[in-house]
C-alpha cells in the first residue's frame, strides 16, 4: 500500500512540474507577443517619426556674414535662419528676411557640410527667397510642394528648421486656421493669407517648411506672436 502511495505521490508531482514547466512557458510567450506588439505599435503608429526621416535631408539651416563694424577685417555672423531643398539641382527656398541684403550666404546642409550660397531671387512682399548652392554638379535630396489651399483645420503638421542655431529641430502641431488674413496681424501690405498653427516656431525657425504627414512643404515658416500661435506663408504662394 506504502509503495502504491509512493507511486501516486511521484505521479502527481511529475504532473506539477509539467503544469509548472507550460505556466511558465505561457507566461513567456506571453511577454514575448507583448513586447512585439508594442514595438509592432511603435512602429506602425509613429508617423511623425516617418516623415521626419523621409524629408529630413533637404534641411538646411543659413548664415549670413559680414564685416566686424569695428574690425573689419573680421568676418561676423550677421543674421541666420532656415530654409530647404526645393530642387535636386541645389536651389532652396527661404524668407526673404532671413536673407536679408545679402547676395552670398553660408549654407549648412543636413549631413553637416558648410557650402556657399547665391541669392538668386527675392521678394519683399511675400518675405520669400531662393538661394542657389554654388557646388559641383551634384544631386541633392528635395521637399516637394504640397497644395495649401486643400489644407484643413485640425490637420497634423511638422515645424522643421534651426530655432536658436539648432540645426535639424521640429516640433509638432495642429493647422489652427487655414486663411488667417494678414490685416488680421497688423500686416496691411502684405495682402496675403497666412496658415496659423501652434506648432512651436520660434526664432530661427524662419524660413524652415511645415510639412505636412505626406511629407510636402504646404508652408514657409515665418513668424511667431505667442506661444500656441505661429504663421506660415502657404506654399502655394511659392509655386
Amino acid at each position: 500500500m506504502y509503495g502504491k502511495c509512493s507511486e501516486c505521490v511521484n505521479g502527481l508531482q511529475t504532473s506539477d512540474r509539467r503544469v509548472e514547466h507550460v505556466r511558465a512557458h505561457l507566461f513567456l510567450k506571453s511577454d514575448v507577443k507583448e513586447e512585439t506588439d508594442s514595438l509592432s505599435a511603435s512602429m506602425r503608429f509613429n508617423f511623425i517619426a516617418d516623415v521626419t526621416e523621409r524629408v529630413s535631408s533637404a534641411l538646411v539651416y543659413i548664415e549670413v556674414q559680414g564685416r566686424h563694424p569695428f574690425y573689419p577685417e573680421l568676418t561676423v555672423s550677421v543674421s541666420s535662419g532656415s530654409g530647404f531643398l526645393v530642387h535636386s539641382s541645389g536651389l532652396i527656398l527661404t524668407n526673404a528676411h532671413v536673407v536679408a541684403n545679402a547676395s552670398v550666404v553660408s549654407v549648412k546642409l543636413f549631413d553637416g557640410r558648410i557650402v556657399s550660397g547665391r541669392v538668386e531671387y527675392v521678394d519683399h512682399r511675400l518675405d520669400l527667397a531662393t538661394v542657389r548652392l554654388e557646388t559641383s554638379a551634384e544631386t541633392f535630396p528635395y521637399i516637394n510642394f504640397g497644395d495649401s489651399y486643400t489644407c484643413r483645420t485640425g490637420e497634423w503638421v511638422i515645424a522643421m528648421g534651426s530655432p536658436f542655431s539648432l540645426s535639424n529641430t521640429i516640433t509638432v502641431g495642429v493647422i489652427s486656421s487655414v486663411r488667417r488674413k494678414s490685416r488680421e496681424l497688423g500686416l496691411n501690405l502684405k495682402e496675403i493669407d497666412f496658415i496659423q498653427t501652434d506648432a512651436s516656431i520660434n526664432a530661427g525657425n524662419s524660413g524652415g517648411p511645415l510639412v505636412n504627414l505626406d511629407g510636402e512643404a504646404i508652408g514657409i515658416n515665418t513668424m511667431k506672436v505667442t506661444a500656441g500661435i505661429s504663421f506660415a506663408i502657404p506654399s502655394n504662394y511659392a509655386k
